[in-house]
């Protein structure tokens, strides 16, 4: 007697007798047993008890074996409950019919208590190995979601955000091989790049990154578009595996407004499309290979210059947009693509786009990304001076200057310890011949890092040292809240490079506050007449340039000296 309950078993059977001698053998076996007399009662009992095993007869009043099963199985989803169909029939045709209807084995009447036997243990094994798939599924869909927030954060996550700019990707899997990336330039010009890697999915997608780092650092530096594709297309070429490479567009939308810089390797044409007609009125076609394939490509040889007009669109997208398939396995091509832009009502050709794709495409499950872009060509799509800080991303490290550079953390308690400023100035003493500038860099230093401590970590207003009097309150809540103190931090970075006959101390201090609103922030000249607000003027006389960034809790100042 088998003393180990293996849960509930359902017998689906018309005939009574059928159903003793099975139950009978099934209590053998350890499963408790619920009975039903045709296929309706089964899917009922299925629904009210959840048991573990079936054993369904075929031929049954009201709805059959195979019509139970069907209801049974789509009914479990992801979840394994194996169904023995029981019959007299041994005809191939029987047999087959059973599981095409969903049936996991068949057992042929008369029972046999040892073959019966087999079959559950066989069944036992199949549903732990289901359990085991269906865990590791989650576990693997669970790590697909984190990796694709951190993809999508480090790849996507400094690119523009400006209503003039419409743009989607629609990946085929979990992870796209279609990317975008957009950056402003130190000369306000707009750079937009699409690209399209062999493939799709976590493959494909895994050479965004060191695509994306490449572009925004040299985008940031003031690099050009042919440079910038070059030193792209040398790391992948050094990264990727043969026989992968990576379709790129790149539009470089001059700050006028009155001309683009395109470059199309390996991708389908980009579009011009008139503001005023929705007519295309430039195409430029793919003429260059794509990236990755040879060490050494000549961007400029691709290079086209487009005159553009106030409200033109630039269309750019990847061909999984016009490859896509509707349910008679038709494509979307570049016709329908057209006649869909020369139908947008006014500026809602993007829109409208999507609106006939989806149209199209209907339900259809689509077998590679798809991306689609339009930048709109009026002044507000480039950067004016006013505005450029905060579309830019907050530099991390200082790593892409100097010679020699120092990085120093302090956090919580240490702050209320340890004064960082002797020790980094003593530090530059035994690298650096600056003993004249000693005093000078000393100040700028240590203004900076009380700016960091008291404002920053300590939350401390200027406003507090508006005199003599709020001048002794302001140190004597200082001293107090630094006592306290068991947060927050202050991170210095340092780099030394030579510039010509000069040399300089690149120095940025980040602060774990709140920091302030510095695009907003003037300092008048009379602030040098009260206790607050001197120290920043202090720098910006001391140093060659001082910027912040972030949200004004990172400081950035460059200290020149002739050596």
């Amino acid at each position: 007697m088998n003393n180990i309950n293996l849960g509930k078993a359902l017998i689906v059977d018309d005939e009574k007798t059928n159903r003793l001698i099975l139950k009978s053998l099934l209590k053998k076996q350890g499963y408790d047993c619920i009975e039903a007399v045709n296929g309706r009662e089964a899917v009922e009992l299925f629904h009210e008890q959840t048991p573990s095993i079936i054993f369904m007869d075929v031929m049954m009043p009201e709805v059959d074996g195979y019509e139970a099963a069907r209801q049974i199985k789509a009914a479990s989803g992801e979840h394994f409950v194996p169904i023995i169909f029981l019959t007299a029939m041994t005809d191939e045709e029987a047999l087959g019919r059973c599981i095409d209807a969903g049936g996991d084995d068949v057992l042929v009447k008369p029972y046999d208590s040892f073959i019966l036997s087999t079959k559950i243990r066989a069944m036992q094994r199949i549903s732990m190995l289901n359990r085991e798939v269906q865990s590791m599924y989650r576990m693997i869909h669970r790590e697909q979601e984190i990796a694709e927030s951190v993809f999508i954060n480090a790849v996507q996550g400094h690119n523009i955000s400006n209503p003039h700019i419409k743009s989607k990707i629609r990946p085929a899997s979990t992870f796209s091989g279609d990317m975008m990336l957009s950056a402003y330039s130190p000369s306000l010009d707009l750079f937009f790049l699409i690209g399209d890697f062999t493939g799709h999915g976590l493959s494909a997608a895994l050479g965004a990154m060191p695509v994306s780092e490449v572009f925004h650092a040299m985008v940031s530096k003031g690099f050009r578009a042919e440079d910038i594709l070059n030193g792209i297309n040398k790391k992948l070429k050094s990264l990727l595996p043969v026989g992968m490479f990576f379709g790129v567009q790149l539009v470089v939308v001059d700050k006028q407004l009155e001309y683009a810089t395109v470059f199309n390797a390996g991708m389908p044409d980009l579009l011009v499309v008139d503001g005023a007609t929705n007519e295309v009125s430039h195409r430029i076609i793919s003429s260059g290979l794509p990236l990755g394939i040879v060490a050494d490509i000549n961007a400029r040889e691709i290079c086209e210059f487009v005159p553009i007009k106030p409200n033109d669109k630039i269309l750019m997208y990847s061909d999984g947009l016009i490859e896509a398939r509707n349910s008679e396995d038709e494509e979307f091509c570049e016709s329908r693509l057209i006649n869909a832009i020369n139908q947008a009502p006014s500026n809602k050709v993007y829109d409208h786009i999507f609106q006939r794709l989806d149209l199209f495409c209907g339900d259809i499950a689509q077998v590679d990304d798809v991306t689609l872009v339009e930048l709109t060509c009026l002044k507000e799509l480039v950067l004016n001076e006013e505005v450029i800080g905060p579309q830019h991303p907050a530099p991390k490290t200082l790593s892409n200057h100097g010679e020699w550079k120092l990085a120093l953390n302090f956090s919580g308690k240490r702050l209320r310890e340890t004064n960082p400023v002797p020790i980094i100035v003593n530090h530059i003493l035994e690298m650096e011949n600056f003993a004249e500038e000693r005093q000078s860099f000393f100040t700028v230093i240590t203004e900076l890092y009380k700016n960091a401590l008291d404002h920053g970590v300590l939350g401390l207003e200027s406003s507090l040292k508006s005199d003599h009097s709020g001048f002794s309150g302001y140190h004597k809540e200082r001293k107090a809240r630094l006592s306290a103190l068991e947060t927050g931090y202050v991170n210095f970075e340092l780099a030394v490079e030579q510039l010509g006959d000069r040399r300089s101390i690149h120095l940025r201090i980040e602060d774990s506050g709140e920091g302030f609103d510095y695009q907003n922030y003037q300092p008048e000249e009379e602030d040098t007449a009260t206790l607050s607000g001197r120290g920043l003027i202090l720098v910006e006389n001391l140093c060659d340039s001082l910027s912040f960034e972030g949200k004004g809790n990172i400081a950035i100042a460059s200290f020149i000296w002739v050596s």
